[in-house]
């Protein structure tokens, strides 16, 4: 008889064979993706049908997966689901995170589903067409969602990514930027976990035409309030 590992022993490594179980379980329209938070630039120790997102083990956490951590989601909710996200071909994604906690009560993992939707939006977009032309009405969902996710597949693509969504936010070019606008996307970036990743000042320094050391000022003031 195999000896039952106690709640408090858990590692990551307890997790990677429920990876597989439930990409198997759930079919290759379902991603299955394994955190360990330990590591932001490395996290993905297991992945089951990565040809959703075209990630392999060793990629980087997600923004929004960076946001939760960054965040403490884990402190008010055992999982986050019903968000939408992208695969690399660029089909909507139904997706789920679960958040896996130490003995200690810390998130130390999270575990994520990613569910391929394209076939039944399609047959979807196809019934509401054919109820159109019978003259009935089809509702579909109204309203953005309020969480989005990307997948980078490096570091470097998660670092460049997270800086470019929030100054486009901004509708302002760097160059035009005021000091102020600046400090805003500073501590936009800071409330994603952004500067949690190596090397995100010297980047937004160069993706904000400033100094290291303006963009350290704007971070100490950020985390003053």
């Amino acid at each position: 008889m195999s000896q039952v590992v106690p709640s408090t022993d858990l590692t990551i490594d307890h997790y990677v064979p429920l990876v597989e179980f439930l990409g198997t379980f759930l079919g290759e329209k379902c991603e299955v993706v394994l955190h360990d938070v330990s590591s932001h630039e490395r996290s993905v120790v297991a992945i089951a049908n990565g040809h959703i997102s075209g990630r392999k083990k060793g990629a980087p956490l997600t923004d929004l997966a960076l946001q939760f951590y960054k965040n403490r989601e884990h402190e008010n909710k055992d999982w986050v689901m019903g968000y939408t996200t992208r695969s690399a071909e660029g089909y909507s994604l139904n997706s789920a995170t679960y958040f896996i906690r130490s003995g200690a009560g810390e998130m130390m993992g999270m575990l994520c589903l990613n569910l391929d939707l394209s076939a039944l939006l399609t047959a979807r977009d196809s019934l509401d067409s054919v109820l159109k032309t019978l003259g009935s009405s089809f509702a579909q969902p109204k309203g953005k969602p309020a969480l989005t996710e990307n997948f980078p597949l490096s570091i470097e693509d998660l670092t460049e990514n997270m800086i470019c969504q929030v100054i486009q936010e901004t509708e302002v070019s760097p160059e035009r930027m005021t000091p102020a606008e600046k400090q805003e996307v500073v501590t936009t970036l800071n409330t994603r976990g952004a500067f949690l990743l190596k090397g995100t000042v010297r980047v937004v320094a160069e993706k904000l035409v400033s100094s290291e050391a303006t963009v350290y000022r704007y971070l100490q003031k950020s985390n003053r309030k």
